[in-house]
C-alpha cells in the first residue's frame, strides 16, 4: 500500500493516483508526503530509485528488513539533500499483552517525506497521523510531520512500560506474599528479558533524536528542533524507566532466589535434624540386632519396651538440647 499526499499553495492537499508522479522536483514549491507499507518491492523501488534517484546503500538498508519484518539497527545519515533516518517502534498486539517492535525507514528533504515501515498485520502506527494531517500541518514542512510521527511512535512505548509496572507488581506479590515456584522465576527472567530489549532499543534511539534535535542538518527548521528536544525528552524519560525497571527486576529475582535458598535451608536443617536424631537410634538397633546370645534382655520379656524407652529418652533429650541451643 503506498499512499501520497501533496500540498500546494494553489489546490490545497490532492493524493495523485499511484504510478501519476514520475518525478520530483527537490526545489519544488509543493509538499509531499509517500507512505510505503506492506507494498510489493518493485513498486517501492520505482518510487524511491525511479522518482527520487535515493542512494543504494540507503535504498539497501530500506529493504534488507522490509519484508521479513525484522528490526534495523537505528541510524541516521545526512546525504546532502536528504536526510535517512531509521527509528524503531512499537506495535501492541491487539487483545494481547505482547508487542512486536518494528522499523521505520525515512527520507527527509527540503519538499518531501518518504516512510517505508514493516509492522506486522494490517494495523499501521502511522494510521492516526494520516488523520489529523491538514494543510497547516503539511505547510510547516515535511519535518514538522517527520516529527508527529517519531512523538507517536515514542508515546507508544509508555503502555508497555505501564504493563510492566504492572507485572511487576504482579510478580513481586507472588513472591512475598504466596509461595514462589519456576513460574515466578520464568516471569521475573521474561520480564528481565523484555526490559533488555526496551533499553536497548530506546538507547539507540537516542543519538538519532539527539542529532535531530541539535539541528545538525539544515534540513530542520529551528522551530522544529524544540519540538524534536521534546520527543527526545520522551525518549529519555522511557531510557530511564527502563532502566530503572530493569534494575528493580534484578532486585526481585536476587529477592527470589534468597528466599528459596531460605526455604531451602529451612528443609535442610529439618532433615539434618531427623537425621541426628536418628543416628543414635539407629546405633541402639544395631547393638541390639547383633546375632550373639549374650546380648541383655534378650530373653527377657520386657526387653523390647526397654530399648524402645531408651531410644525415646534419647530422643527427647536430643530435642531438648537443640531447643536449648535454638536450632529449633
Amino acid at each position: 500500500m503506498i499512499n501520497t499526499t501533496i500540498y500546494s499553495k494553489s489546490e490545497g492537499i490532492r493524493s495523485p493516483e499511484p504510478g501519476s508522479l514520475k518525478s520530483w522536483d527537490f526545489n519544488s514549491a509543493e509538499i509531499m508526503w509517500t507512505d510505503i507499507f506492506d507494498a510489493q518491492m518493485t513498486d517501492s523501488e520505482k518510487i524511491l530509485t525511479g522518482i527520487f534517484n535515493f542512494h543504494p546503500l540507503a535504498i539497501e538498508d530500506t529493504f534488507k528488513y522490509y519484508k521479513d519484518h525484522s528490526v534495523h539497527h537505528p541510524k541516521i545519515d545526512d546525504f546532502g539533500d536528504y536526510l535517512f533516518i531509521v527509528f524503531n517502534g512499537i506495535q501492541i498486539e491487539s487483545g494481547s499483552k505482547r508487542y512486536s517492535i518494528f522499523s521505520l525507514s525515512c527520507f527527509l528533504g527540503k519538499n518531501f517525506l518518504i516512510t517505508i515501515h514493516n509492522e506486522k498485520g494490517e494495523n499501521s502506527v502511522l494510521k492516526n497521523i494520516k488523520n489529523f494531517l491538514s494543510e497547516s500541518a503539511f505547510k510547516k514542512g515535511p519535518d514538522f510531520i517527520l516529527n508527529m510521527i517519531l512523538d507517536e511512535i515514542v508515546d507508544r512505548y509508555y503502555p508497555v512500560l505501564d504493563q510492566i509496572e504492572t507485572e511487576i507488581e504482579v510478580v513481586e506479590n507472588k513472591i512475598f506474599k504466596d509461595m514462589p515456584n519456576n513460574r515466578t522465576l520464568l516471569s521475573i527472567l521474561n520480564l528481565k528479558k523484555e526490559l533488555i530489549k526496551l533499553r536497548r532499543i530506546s538507547s539507540y534511539q537516542k543519538e538519532v533524536l539527539y542529532k535531530l534535535s541539535k539541528r545538525e542538518s539544515d534540513l530542520i527548521s529551528l522551530e522544529e528542533s524544540i519540538y524534536y528536544r521534546n520527543v527526545y525528552d520522551h525518549l529519555v524519560r522511557v531510557s530511564d524507566t527502563t532502566e530503572s525497571y530493569r534494575d528493580y527486576v534484578t532486585g526481585i529475582l536476587d529477592s527470589y532466589l534468597s528466599i528459596v535458598n531460605n526455604k531451602m535451608n529451612e528443609v535442610m536443617k529439618f532433615l539434618t535434624i531427623i537425621a541426628t536424631i536418628m543416628l543414635p537410634l539407629t546405633l541402639i538397633t544395631g547393638v541390639f540386632g547383633m546375632n550373639f546370645d549374650s546380648i541383655p534382655f534378650l530373653h527377657n520379656e520386657t526387653g523390647f519396651y526397654i530399648s524402645l524407652g531408651i531410644m525415646f529418652i534419647i530422643a527427647a533429650v536430643m530435642l531438648y538440647w537443640f531447643r536449648l541451643k535454638k536450632w529449633i
